[in-house]
């Protein structure tokens, strides 16, 4: 039988294959359990990560570009840019860090926490909680200054993160104590009638994730770097800079999922 040959180096005309359009993508993610039809059917509607708005490009571009001229001002700090996140409802641009750095949870569902609060004298900057295959998981974030004091010349953490790293183990110190009592402060937010899944009542440290987010990448030096890389996973603790958030935040516009 002779066999006949086939040409490589032709495309298949462009009906060979089915066109698939955004309706389709979006019935495969509800199928899967990756987003949810409305913030109303979630646990914390209020702090529901609705990924619906992650397809208004337009809007979330522009609240960008704004971050970005924010963060280049002399006198912009911590407190400016955490009101300027809440005024403009830029929740994208701390949720983004779930899909850039925390890769297995976020994407079945996912909330964010602002001002959340442990204690009368002790508050997180924001709380992500994400869920993945493996259930529910929690990143504690505190923000510092973007300008002064962010590193040492020889590269080494100045007072801006040292703060932070003292907030963060003041979190880890008090979680360990009286993680139970968080529920307390779940009840306040979520829907009546949700039962939490025992992650957000029952402390399993290998669920909890930290990180604090101080300066530009201008201040970061190779010795930095190499400290981050270090101390990161010694500590559990993620040491980002404000233009990580702004790469981060770029990638998620027009995402299906965080």
């Amino acid at each position: 039988m002779k066999s006949r040959k086939q040409n490589y180096t032709t495309l298949p005309p462009e009906n060979v294959y089915p066109t698939l359009d955004d309706s389709f993508f979006e019935k495969l993610a509800v199928s899967s359990g990756r987003i949810k039809k409305s913030p109303d059917d979630s646990f914390f509607p209020k702090n529901y990560l609705d990924t619906e708005k992650l397809k208004d490009k337009e809007r979330l571009s522009k609240l960008l570009n704004e971050f970005k001229a924010l963060l280049d001002t002399n006198l912009i700090n911590e407190r400016g840019i955490v009101k300027f996140i809440k005024d403009k409802q830029a929740d994208f641009l701390v949720a983004s860090l779930l899909k850039k750095y925390y890769g297995r949870f976020g994407h079945h569902d996912a909330y964010l926490f602002p001002e959340f609060k442990l204690a009368d004298d002790l508050a997180v900057d924001y709380l992500l909680v994400g869920l993945g295959s493996g259930g529910w998981e929690f990143v504690f974030i505190e923000f510092e200054a973007p300008k002064k004091n962010i590193t040492l010349k020889n590269g080494h953490f100045g007072d801006s993160y040292r703060k932070g790293i003292k907030q963060i183990n003041d979190w880890k110190n008090w979680l360990q104590a009286n993680y139970s009592t968080l529920k307390l402060t779940y009840n306040k937010k979520m829907k009546e009638g949700v039962i939490l899944p025992r992650e957000f009542t029952e402390l399993d440290i290998s669920r909890l994730h930290f990180v604090v987010v101080a300066g530009r990448r201008g201040d970061f030096k190779d010795t930095t770097y190499n400290l981050r890389r270090q101390t990161s996973e010694k500590d559990n603790i993620l040491y980002l800079h404000y233009d990580n958030i702004v790469d981060a935040a770029q990638n998620i516009i027009g995402q299906w999922t965080y």
